[in-house]
């Protein structure tokens, strides 16, 4: 390790800071431990010995780089040099700190270093000039320890962050792929995820999970799909008052689907919802599952749900295709309107003696099935948004 220092010491006054080595490191650790509350307990264990192994070797370190032998007994130490200061600030990231912490420790040993040496070279007869020279130099040697503790604390946050998103990937992939429970437990846990009480799937354009996440919590899960429909985002709390409204405007004009809330170790429901919307048709703006449920109950059974068309609508299939289809639209609007002529009138723009003889023609033709409630829900099913027509319709 290198640094500014040029100051070569006069031996009367090197050989007293030698003898008073030890008794300054302990004098800098108890100031440590009085002033910087982050630092404000036992300094044993792990982390007392690396702060006070960075005190010694700040130290004897300084009496090497002045022109004095490295004092301390640990060669090891004096070797690694700038990296025992990394370390220090890798481990204030380790332990979620700030790096504030480390340096004002840097700050308050150089002050009682600084003030033990001034004494030391007052009493070897030190010129004031001198002095002066020896306070730039500790305080220099303090910014270079500081910026390797910044260099090493930066790395450690960017592999944490790293590590961090890696994991909660993870947990997003098994969250969608129905793990057990002790695996999410153990998952949301390893990545430092505190569960929220309901997780919301949502589909957006692939690569832009990530922002949405970013703006949303700090909770929210990115897991990218494999599918052309998108990448899935689990965001947490969107049942939240005024939650849904904000995250609409943050998908403002976005081809984009908001699945429903379900407790956080159920998300893969909400998903699988929400991918069978997007799979139902091209997007072009935010759309909630919520408003498509109905026509995910119609299309989940193609095969059924034709079958019981054919069934139900057999007795149209005579009509020509233009009959057919008026009495179809009719149909569906009378059933949505229970029966209101006025209403189904006015959604069809016609006169409600119109609709009074369309109808006439239905039961004459469907007979029984419009009096039963189990048919009139099977012929809503059926006529759904006019999802399925009848064969003969093609």
């Amino acid at each position: 390790m290198t640094g500014p220092l040029s100051l070569t010491l006069p031996p009367a006054l090197a050989e007293r800071l030698l003898v008073a080595l030890p008794s300054l490191a302990d004098e800098v650790l108890a100031a440590i431990a009085s002033e910087v509350p982050a630092y404000a307990r036992p300094l044993e264990g792990a982390f007392g010995a690396g702060v006070r192994r960075g005190v010694q070797l700040a130290l004897s370190r300084f009496l090497a780089l002045a022109g004095q032998p490295a004092a301390d007994d640990d060669g090891e130490l004096a070797a690694r040099g700038r990296e025992v200061y990394a370390e220090l600030g890798r481990g204030e990231a380790r332990v979620g700190r700030s790096l504030d912490a480390l340096l004002g420790a840097y700050r308050t040993g150089a002050r009682v270093a600084w003030a033990r040496l001034a004494e030391l070279g007052l009493d070897a007869g030190l010129p004031a000039r001198d002095l002066v020279e020896l306070a730039a130099a500790v305080f220099a040697y303090i910014d270079e320890l500081s910026a390797a503790s910044a260099e090493g604390f930066t790395a450690e946050q960017a592999a944490l962050a790293g590590d961090r998103e890696r994991r909660r990937r993870t947990l997003a992939q098994l969250l969608l792929a129905d793990a057990p429970q002790w695996q999410l437990d153990e998952a949301a846990a390893g990545a430092g995820w505190v569960p929220p009480p309901s997780l919301t799937a949502v589909l957006v354009p692939p690569g832009s999970g990530r922002e949405l996440a970013s703006r949303w919590d700090e909770r929210a899960l990115v897991a990218a799909d494999d599918d052309a429909l998108g990448e899935l985002v689990l965001l947490p709390d969107v049942d939240g008052p005024g939650r849904l409204d904000r995250l609409r405007r943050l998908l403002s004009g976005r081809p984009s689907v908001i699945g429903l809330p379900r407790p956080w170790h159920e998300v893969r429901l909400s998903a699988a919802l929400v991918r069978r919307t997007a799979a139902a048709g091209s997007l072009t703006r935010p759309e909630l599952v919520a408003d498509h449920l109905a026509s995910l109950v119609v299309a989940a059974e193609p095969l059924a749900l034709g079958e019981l068309a054919a069934r139900r609508l057999a007795p149209l299939a005579e009509l020509t295709p233009r009959s057919r289809e008026r009495l179809l639209d009719t149909l569906r609007s009378w059933l949505a309107h229970q029966g209101d002529r006025s209403s189904v009138a006015a959604e069809l723009g016609i006169h409600p003696q119109t609709v009074r003889y369309r109808v006439g023609l239905l039961r004459d033709l469907l007979g029984e099935d419009l009096a039963d409630s189990a048919r009139r829900f099977e012929l809503e099913l059926v006529l759904h948004d006019r999802v399925v027509r009848p064969p003969s319709s093609s």
